[in-house]
C-alpha cells in the first residue's frame, strides 16, 4: 500500500476548494469547456436514450411512481431527479460515445450532466453560471478523485464510472445546492459509500451502461443527505482502513487529490470521442484509419494485424472476440480493429445488431492480435493508450502506424467544429431540428443566460414526429 499525503485530510481540502469557488474564479478556457462537456453529454444521452437499456430503466423509474418535476432525455417522461438521472446517466454512457478523463479512466459526463440539468430544473432557478460552476466543480473532484486510485482499481476489476463518477455527482449537487464545507465533507463521505461498479459487466451485460446513472443518483442522494444533517464518513478518501483509497486500491496515491488544486484544472485533461467505442480501443481505430487512408487498402485484403499496446488496453480489451451483447463488441479491440478495416471507421453504425455477428467481421477480428509492447507500457499516466499497429496484407505488404494519443485526447483535441457535428448528428436523430439549435444556442451562451434549466428540459424532450 503506498499512502503519500502532502496534506493530511485531502477530503476536507478538496470541500474548502469546492464550496470556495466562484464563476469569477473560472478562465475563459475552463468554461468553454464545461460548456463542450456538458453539449457532448447531451448528445450522448440523447442517442442513448433510443437504446433497450435507456428504456429498461426508464420503465422501473415510471413504476415507481415518481413526482414529475426532471425531463428524461429523449424521451415523452418526467421523473424526480433521481429517477431523471438514473435515465439520463444510463443513456449518456449508454453507447460509448462518452467523454472519457483519460488518467483517472472515468466518464465524467454522465455523472455530472444529468444531474446539473434535472436539478436546475426541479430545485428552484439556478442560472447558467452557476450550471458551469457546478459541472466544474464535479468535474474536478471527480477527476482528482479518480486519479488516486487509477489505474490499481481499475486492475482490481472496478468500473471508474460506477466509483468516482458517485463522488463528481456528489460534487455537483452540493454545489448548485450550496452546502457548507462540513456538508460537502459529509457528501463526499456518503458518495464513497455508496460507490460501486464492476468490470465483468464489459464482457456481456447491460449492467455497465447503468453504472453512471446509478452514481449520477447516488450522488444526488448523497449531498441532499448531507444538506439535511447525514453525515459520511469525514476522512473517506484518505482513512487507512475502510476508506475510499484503501478499499478499492492496491495502490493509491493521495497526492493526486491536491497537486495543483486551484490553478490547474483537471476538467482541461478531458477528452471526447470521436468513436463510439470504448476510449482504449480509440488510438488503434486513428492508427487503423491513417493506414488505410495513406495506402488506400481494403478490409477485405488483409491478411493479419498485430497491436502492440500497454498493458491496461491489453486487459481492457485485448481478448479475442466472441459475439453477444453490442457492450461486448464495444469493448472490444479485435471487433473495432476489424470493423475500422472493413469499414472506415467505428461509430454508432458500426455496432449494430445485424453486424455482431457478421462472419467477414467475426473473421477479421480473429486474425487480429494484441499484444503487450514494454517500451509502450514504460510511459507515463496520460501515455496508457499508445498504440503500434502492424497491417499485414494478404500479398505480403505490410504498414506500420503509431499513435500515443486518441483523437479526442486533451493533447490531440476535437476541433470545435467536429464537436458541434458529432452532437447535431446524435441530437438530430432524435429531436427536432429547432430544438438541436435550441439547446446548441443556449449551451453556448450558457454563461449569458438567467434560468436555462426548464428550457433545456423542454427542448430535450421535443422529439421528432
Amino acid at each position: 500500500m503506498n499512502i503519500a499525503a502532502k496534506t493530511e485530510m485531502p477530503t476536507r481540502a478538496l470541500a474548502d476548494f469546492a464550496v470556495g469557488l466562484k464563476y469569477e474564479d473560472l478562465s475563459p478556457e475552463v468554461i468553454e469547456m464545461a460548456k463542450r462537456c456538458i453539449l457532448d453529454s447531451l448528445g450522448c444521452g440523447l442517442y442513448g436514450a433510443t437504446k433497450d437499456w435507456s428504456h429498461s430503466v426508464a420503465r422501473v423509474v415510471g413504476r415507481l411512481g415518481q413526482a414529475q418535476t426532471a425531463s428524461v432525455w429523449g424521451m415523452n417522461m418526467k421523473a424526480d431527479p433521481l429517477g431523471a438521472v438514473f435515465v439520463n446517466g444510463t443513456a449518456a454512457q449508454g453507447f460509448e460515445l462518452d467523454d472519457c478523463h483519460d488518467q483517472s479512466m472515468s466518464h465524467y459526463g454522465a455523472g455530472v450532466v444529468p444531474p446539473v440539468i434535472a436539478v436546475s430544473e426541479a430545485f428552484g432557478k439556478f442560472t447558467g453560471k452557476d450550471m458551469v460552476l457546478a459541472v466544474v466543480v464535479g468535474y474536478e473532484l471527480g477527476a482528482r478523485i479518480g486519479n488516486t486510485v487509477s489505474p490499481s482499481a481499475f486492475h482490481r476489476g472496478f468500473h471508474p464510472c460506477g466509483l468516482t463518477s458517485t463522488f463528481a455527482s456528489a460534487a455537483t449537487t452540493a454545489k448548485l445546492l450550496a452546502l457548507d464545507v462540513d456538508q460537502f465533507v459529509s457528501a463526499l463521505g456518503l458518495a464513497g459509500s455508496q460507490a460501486a461498479g464492476l468490470m465483468a459487466s464489459q464482457f456481456g451485460a447491460m449492467a455497465k451502461r447503468f453504472h453512471s446513472g446509478k452514481a449520477a443518483q447516488n450522488g444526488i442522494i448523497a449531498a441532499m443527505s448531507a444538506q439535511e444533517g447525514l453525515t459520511g464518513v469525514r476522512d473517506v478518501l484518505e482513512a487507512p482502513y475502510g476508506g475510499f483509497c484503501s478499499t478499492y486500491a492496491e495502490k493509491y496515491n493521495l497526492d493526486w487529490a491536491t497537486n495543483g488544486l486551484g490553478t490547474d484544472f483537471e476538467i482541461l485533461k478531458n477528452g471526447f470521442k470521436q468513436y463510439s467505442s470504448l476510449a482504449s480501443s480509440q488510438t488503434s481505430v486513428d492508427a487503423l484509419r491513417a493506414i488505410r487512408a495513406r495506402e488506400g487498402i481494403r478490409g477485405e485484403d488483409v491478411a493479419k494485424v498485430v497491436i502492440g499496446t500497454t498493458h491496461m488496453v491489453h486487459v481492457h480489451c485485448g481478448w479475442p472476440y466472441e459475439p453477444a451483447e453490442t457492450i461486448t463488441a464495444q469493448m472490444n479491440l479485435p471487433y473495432t480493429a476489424a470493423v475500422t478495416l472493413l469499414e472506415g471507421t467505428a461509430f454508432v453504425d458500426q455496432y449494430t445488431d445485424d453486424k455482431l455477428h457478421d462472419p467477414k467481421i467475426v473473421d477479421l477480428a480473429n486474425r487480429i492480435e494484441v499484444v503487450v509492447d514494454p517500451k509502450l507500457d514504460a510511459g507515463g499516466p496520460h501515455e496508457m493508450r499508445a498504440v503500434h499497429a502492424v497491417v499485414t496484407m494478404k500479398d505480403g505488404r505490410t504498414f506500420e502506424q503509431d499513435v500515443t494519443y486518441r483523437s479526442g485526447h486533451w493533447r490531440n483535441p476535437l476541433s470545435d467544429e467536429t464537436m458541434m457535428s458529432k452532437f447535431r448528428d446524435l441530437a438530430g436523430r432524435v429531436l427536432t431540428d429547432a430544438a438541436v439549435d435550441e439547446i446548441a444556442a443556449t449551451v453556448q451562451g450558457l454563461d449569458n443566460v438567467t434560468e436555462p434549466g426548464p428550457a433545456l428540459g423542454r427542448a430535450l424532450q421535443t422529439l421528432r414526429g
